[in-house]
């Protein structure tokens, strides 16, 4: 199912690009409720064609709760340097496997030639704690997945203190 919302986002955003509607708000408007997410970072070149990268969370419903899902996309520029068109997309199957109520994005890291990483979150009750993962994605469109450490080991690693 959501596959198939962001294949029918993906062509969404397309057509919006295309017809650069002249009234944002209703541009704003045909966003669908599901997009909880967007964020662009980074840059990535691949011969002659380059652009930036996108994150998308859709969150759908998924018995009493909800599901986040991640969308992954490399966009091309256009003349005025604007993200103008889809070159590559890609479903972040290992978060839909950790079946997340909701995700929060954060650029981890952008300084690296050719990819971006994201820190993805969400607020567990059960357990009272943040739950974390690292997606990357490269310019081939190749994504990986890890288990992020707690944004506080990681200011510690960074030589910042932890706060109580």
């Amino acid at each position: 199912m959501y596959r198939k919302m962001a294949a029918t986002l993906i062509v969404a955003f397309a057509t919006l690009s295309v017809a650069k509607a002249e009234d944002t708000t209703k541009l704003a408007l045909t966003v669908p409720a599901e997009v909880t997410e967007v964020a662009t970072a980074g840059s990535w070149a691949d011969g002659d064609i380059s652009g930036v990268f996108r994150a998308i969370v859709l969150t759908t419903p998924s018995g009493d709760t909800t599901q986040a899902h991640m969308v992954v996309q490399l966009m091309t520029l256009g003349s005025d340097g604007s993200p103008n068109k889809v070159h590559k997309s890609a479903v972040v199957g290992k978060i839909d496997d950790k079946k997340l109520p909701n995700a929060f994005l954060a650029v981890e890291e952008d300084g690296t030639e050719n990819e971006v990483t994201w820190r993805v979150t969400t607020y567990d009750s059960n357990s009272n704690a943040d739950v974390g993962a690292l997606v990357t994605i490269n310019a081939k469109g190749e994504v990986i997945v890890k288990d992020a450490p707690k944004e506080e080991d990681t200011a510690a690693q960074q030589g910042g203190e932890k706060k109580n």
